[in-house]
């Protein structure tokens, strides 16, 4: 990355912790160590050419589930991780279906 770059990306991340803050514009450039000036061209240079969006990081979890009752069990279950589905019929291997599941979530 070039320093041009860097500069460009550091200066997003100190636009974006300004915003975040909620402080005006002064207190927030004398507690960062910058000046007005340098924090308005920045602002003025990143709403025109903002940086682009850099792709979101899937963090796959599971969530607790709570059956209330006794459900008729179905004959088949399809789950769903990312874009790959699995159908699980009724006695399934739970040690197989770990072991997919974990093989899944594992980036390649």
């Amino acid at each position: 990355m070039s320093n041009k770059e860097q500069r460009r990306k550091e200066w997003s991340g100190r636009i974006a912790a300004y915003k975040a803050s909620g402080r005006t514009m002064a207190t927030w450039c004398a507690a960062n160590g910058c000046t007005m000036d340098q924090l308005k061209y920045w602002l003025r240079k990143t709403k025109k050419n903002p940086l682009p969006a850099e792709a979101p990081v899937y963090s796959p979890r599971f969530v607790p589930l709570t059956v209330i009752g006794q459900p008729e069990a179905p004959s088949s279950l399809v789950v769903r991780v990312g874009q790959a589905s699995i159908e699980l019929q009724s006695g399934f291997d739970p040690g197989l279906l770990r072991s997919i599941v974990l093989a899944l979530e594992t980036p390649c």
